[in-house]
């Protein structure tokens, strides 16, 4: 009986060490897909964001194409007409040249040079943005492209997250169903002890190993380089700051002056306290916060947007930057700080 009960015994623990390691490594799986599933929500956010930016600039186009459009047909119109004056100049100075004639002749020429030139100028610019315009196109369809692409990547994380999820539950299930059984197989009589020897009634003295201090030669890794590198999040970032460069820089086809629209921006994250933006130039502000994991809403004056954080980025300083060109359609542009210094 003592060694049927010490078996079951045994085996209830064997049994529990082994769904202890399981859960704890399923634990440990569940937190780095979940992780992972967090920073491609995230990165679906920035593509969104990015698809948005071309659909705001397609319509600028649109509107810059048919307002060139427009002022062509208006200088060709005009052209036509300098033309035909310049011809009856001609005629009237041919059949009775004089000095008025001659003058009313130079005037007709320098209208008509003019009106060429008008003509020439509006039809570079129209092509210049219909060239712009196809690009937009060809960034249009790789950005839709991308947003198919990380919904499918989230879908399929999702789902494996979901199966981890479900794993789990199974493996507790079956750990409870083994500690009952085990439970159950243990004798319910009063188990037979054997006689207390002399060594027994000896008081054995504790066993107490000093503690082992910790190593103070191993270096602390940085959390930034502990992270797992994100090449999609890495290319974004070095877009929004080549973007943000070549609008600053001037190098952009971009009517906006360097006004400051706002005085007073701030950001008030969920139940944050609210931080000032700092004024770049051409309607973009820039401030640089720690942030909030999980899913969070950021106030900017009365605008709100959505955005969704890592728990690895827990208390991580995020760079924000706010794009005012267009205050029907704002956009927020946010990425964790310690990305920058990857970009090399």
């Amino acid at each position: 009986m003592a060694v049927n009960r010490g078996c079951s015994l045994v085996f209830a623990s064997v049994v529990g060490v082994l769904g202890w390691c399981a859960m704890v490594q399923g634990e440990s799986s569940l937190t780095v897909e979940q992780n992972r599933l967090a920073r491609m929500e995230q990165s679906l956010e920035n593509r969104l964001v990015e698809l948005e930016d071309v659909e705001n600039e397609m319509l600028g186009y649109e509107y810059k194409l048919k307002r060139a459009q427009e002022s062509l047909s208006q200088a060709r119109t005009h052209y036509e007409q300098s033309l035909k004056e310049l011809k009856a100049a001609e005629r009237e100075h041919k059949q009775a040249p004089s000095s008025d004639t001659e003058r009313a002749l130079n005037k007709a020429r320098h209208a008509y040079s003019m009106a060429e030139r008008g003509v020439d100028s509006r039809n570079r610019r129209v092509e210049f943005i219909q060239s712009t315009f196809g690009d937009l196109e060809v960034r249009l369809k790789s950005s839709q492209a991308s947003v198919a692409d990380s919904k499918a990547r989230l879908t399929q994380q999702q789902s494996l997250v979901d199966r981890l999820v479900q794993t789990m539950l199974v493996q507790a299930e079956n750990q409870s169903r083994a500690k009952g059984a085990a439970a159950q197989a243990a004798p319910v009589g009063k188990p037979e002890m054997p006689e207390p020897g002399v060594a027994s009634l000896v008081p054995a003295e504790p066993n107490i190993e000093p503690p082992v201090a910790a190593s103070s030669e191993e270096p602390e890794v940085p959390a930034a380089e502990a992270r797992e590198r994100d090449p999609e999040l890495i290319a974004y970032v070095r877009g929004e700051q080549e973007r943000l460069d070549k609008l600053l820089n001037g190098l952009e086809d971009d009517e906006d002056s360097d006004k400051q629209t706002f005085r007073n921006l701030s950001l008030r994250p969920s139940g944050g306290e609210a931080l000032e933006f700092e004024f770049l130039g051409r309607n973009q502000y820039r401030l640089v916060a720690p942030v909030s994991a999980g899913r969070q809403t950021y106030k900017i004056n009365s605008w709100r947007f959505r955005r969704t954080i890592p728990a690895e980025d827990e208390g991580v300083r995020y760079v924000f930057i706010f794009d005012a060109r267009r205050l029907s359609r704002p956009r927020l542009v946010m990425y964790p700080e310690y990305v920058l210094s990857q970009l090399d």
